[in-house]
């Protein structure tokens, strides 16, 4: 009986892996299982290149053990210079770091500057240690990594073992070169006490001066019966009504008679109930809340007592683990290791006034978390919109990350993301709300990326991200994981998950995430990839081959955008543009910063040597295909199920056409060594009947249809004519259902844009 063909229109692979599709169901132009590919926004398929690092590498001052905590983040418009960008590398509990302005990239690190802490100052070192910052709380500063945010030209640094403490940056470029110096000072947190700490219930009624708690002598100082006013009106309330504290429904100005002073009488014609009022008066260190030490009281005969000393300090012994910068202030959380109340706290500052190395961090506004006019203030009690605060989140545990986009601060918890956003789209201490997004939280900080702006993340269920309405800006999440790879996701197991970090590219508008392999001992390492191409919301994965010895080793990665700010010099001219000299006829030279070019907008990868344990950088450029110079690694793409129209009857495909951008870019060598072709192309393809794990023989389906002629006299010109090769292949065997596997050869490239499949379907089962 004759067959009927059929002709299936070009395939792609322009919706990246999929693990969520039964072989019956399978979408088109997917796959269903690839490795160290590269997909482009058109569909097509490139080999990914080899990673190793630069050029003219130069290695670290310093060194990464195998059990060393990494992170790396950027430092932006440092010392208030635009475009100026530091790369931070904390190792433990040390800074290092990196200038972005110039190339080679690991041959620009601050080697020899100077920084001062508590007045001690440290010359001619290569790092900044935090060691001095711990305290006496819980965990270690090596067992986390810092986060950092920038703001007004500094750095603030969070770590959950560590004072928050910011870096102020000086540049000088006066010789020509590039000085820098740097200030460390811890941050001090200050903020308004509203905590009462007597029985509420109690505070309605006088209690006697013998019988006083010390709670309730203090919340009566600070509900305002405090200061020049407060404290006359305590004590004509104490010789008027002998022995007593006044009752905590009413403010003491509520008894002001016709003339302005304060009565008793007078207080007490105002009917107040059970409400209590406002506290705040006493402004308190955040972290160690000394309420003895506040104040004291005047008693009926004139004397003063000081507060009871049975009042007890009360200590958080965590410190803020995450840390954002938004609309001139910062904005502090993630106090998770201690049981306290202080657990579900986010705290901000008032707007932050600029520093410099003369200028205090105190002054500075980054620890005033507080209203600054007094609450309890007949004259002065309001809140002003550029006071700092604090917002408590009742629901909320586990603060992993906060995340600033659009005016928004959003707050990513162990259990849940929350919204908070100004009025009119502008955070005022005066207006704001707070709104639960949704229940999925942030698994590991480290998973959080940021991608123009929008958040995605990791959470124990799969990769999530928030999507914005246009109009409302109303926030709504989405696991972008779940319909695509959640099988993937599923297999990388949770401490592989909670070592995993991400970087976002944003000229490709690509996500890498980076997580090590299985049962990993080298506790920085990162060898698997997970990409995630936003624009065209498809995923696939990579995998870093190691070299058989003292292998390199990704630690982390950062972007670096090609261009930024470095010393420029300028001959000095007079008004007639000659060029200024001085009395030994020497040319006068002007130094000051200006825009340079890097190179090419990249991501560069921070590596390990592991024969010195140095660090140096790397990114994917090598054109042989091995990683670290000599790895070999495979790339492939395996197409999905294809049934031909019909699930019953039994086929063959006669033919299929490969289609594939040229590689080649050229010639290397010589007329007396011969010449070998740059980027020679290779792709093999077998195919897979009836669902079987074992495939056909491999066929080449990169065939050049003429040979090329070297020029000698141009070899960037590969001399071929067409920019695609496509490629007819006679394709074995036969079966109800068939899928394609397209896989590289040692050492040569691939470029596949797609292929055709001519289909033969026979007229009986």
């Amino acid at each position: 009986m004759p067959q009927s063909l059929n002709q299936k229109v070009t395939n792609t692979f322009i919706k990246g892996l999929i693990t969520e599709a039964g072989e019956l169901t399978f979408p088109a132009d997917a796959s269903v299982d690839e490795l160290n590919c590269l997909l482009e926004r058109d569909g097509s398929r490139k080999r990914r290149e080899g990673i190793d690092f630069e050029e003219l590498s130069v290695d670290s001052t310093f060194s990464v053990n195998d059990t060393d905590i990494v992170k790396v983040d950027t430092w932006h418009n440092v010392a208030g210079i635009p475009d100026k960008e530091l790369l931070v590398v904390q190792v433990n509990n040390k800074l290092y770091f990196y200038d972005k302005g110039d190339i080679p990239y690991s041959g620009n690190q601050l080697t020899s500057f100077s920084w001062v802490l508590n007045s001690s100052t440290t010359s001619s070192t290569s790092f900044i240690t935090l060691a001095s910052l711990g305290y006496t709380g819980l965990g270690s500063i090596n067992d986390d990594k810092c986060e950092f945010t920038s703001i007004s030209g500094m750095l603030i640094v969070a770590h959950p073992s560590l004072e928050t403490t910011a870096i102020i940056a000086t540049l000088d470029t006066s010789s020509g070169s590039s000085v820098w110096s740097f200030n460390v000072e811890p941050i001090t947190f200050r903020s308004r006490d509203f905590k009462l700490l007597s029985n509420r219930t109690a505070l309605s009624e006088p209690v006697a001066e013998s019988t006083v708690s010390a709670d309730r002598v203090y919340d009566t100082r600070n509900s305002g019966w405090v200061g020049e006013k407060g404290a006359a009106a305590l004590s004509t309330y104490f010789n008027t009504t002998p022995f007593e504290f006044p009752a905590l429904n009413l403010s003491w100005f509520a008894g002001k008679n016709s003339s302005g002073n304060f009565t008793v009488a007078e207080w007490k014609k105002v009917q107040a109930g059970s409400s209590v009022i406002g506290q705040g008066h006493n402004l308190v260190n955040f972290f160690n809340r000394d309420r003895s030490a506040l104040g004291s009281y005047t008693t009926r005969a004139g004397g003063t007592i000081s507060l009871p000393s049975s009042l007890a300090t009360e200590v958080i012994k965590d410190r803020f683990s995450t840390v954002v910068a938004m609309s001139g202030r910062v904005f502090y959380s993630g106090l998770n290791r201690g049981n306290h109340e202080e657990s579900n706290v986010l705290l901000f500052s008032r707007i932050v006034e600029g520093a410099s190395s003369s200028v205090s961090v105190d002054s500075t506004g980054l620890g005033d978390c507080h209203q600054k006019n007094d609450p309890t203030s007949e004259d002065f009690p309001d809140l002003l919109d550029d006071d700092g605060g604090v917002i408590r989140i009742p629901e909320a545990y586990g603060i992993r990350k906060l995340h600033q986009f659009n005016n928004s601060v959003f707050v990513f918890a162990e259990n849940g993301v929350w919204q908070i956003k100004g009025v009119d789209d502008v955070f005022r201490a005066t207006g704001f709300a707070v709104n639960k997004i949704s229940s999925i939280g942030l698994f590991n900080r480290e998973t959080f990326v940021s991608a123009d702006g929008i958040p995605f993340w990791w959470s124990d269920q799969g990769i999530h991200t928030l999507g914005f309405n246009d109009q409302t800006f109303q926030a709504a999440e989405n696991n972008i994981s779940l319909n695509t790879i959640q099988k993937f996701f599923d297999k990388i197991d949770a401490t592989q998950k909670n070592k995993c970090t991400g970087v976002f590219d944003p000229i490709n508008k690509r996500i890498f995430w980076m997580y090590p392999k299985k049962d990993e001992g080298i506790k920085a390492k990162l060898n698997n990839f997970l990409i995630l191409d936003i624009s065209l919301q498809a995923f696939y994965p990579w995998t870093v081959s190691d070299v058989s010895v003292d292998s390199p080793e990704i630690l982390g990665a950062s972007y670096y955008k090609g261009f930024s700010s470095a010393v420029l010099e300028f001959n000095i001219v007079d008004g007639d543009e000659d060029t200024v000299v001085n009395a030994n006829g020497d040319t006068v030279i002007k130094y000051d910063n200006g825009f340079v070019s890097t190179g090419e907008p990249a991501l560069i990868f921070l590596c390990r040597n592991a024969s010195s344990n140095t660090v140096s950088m790397a990114f994917f450029y090598k054109t042989d295909f091995k990683d670290w110079g000599s790895a070999n690694y495979s790339s492939f793409a395996e197409a999905g199920y294809e049934f031909m129209g019909d699930l019953m009857l039994r086929k063959n495909a006669p033919y299929i056409q490969v289609y594939s951008r040229v590689t080649e870019t050229g010639w290397t060598g010589n007329e007396t060594s011969g010449y070998e072709p740059i980027r020679e192309g290779s792709l093999l393809v077998s195919s897979f009947w009836d669902f079987s794990k074992a495939g056909t023989q491999q066929q080449q389906a990169y065939r050049l249809k003429s040979i090329p002629i070297v020029n000698s006299s141009n070899l960037t010109d590969f001399g071929y004519p067409d920019t695609v090769v496509d490629t007819r292949l006679k394709i074995r065997g036969r079966g109800k259902s068939m899928r394609l596997r397209f896989e590289s050869e040692e050492g040569k490239d691939f470029h596949l844009l797609g292929y055709g499949v001519l289909g033969a379907t026979n007229r009986r089962f």
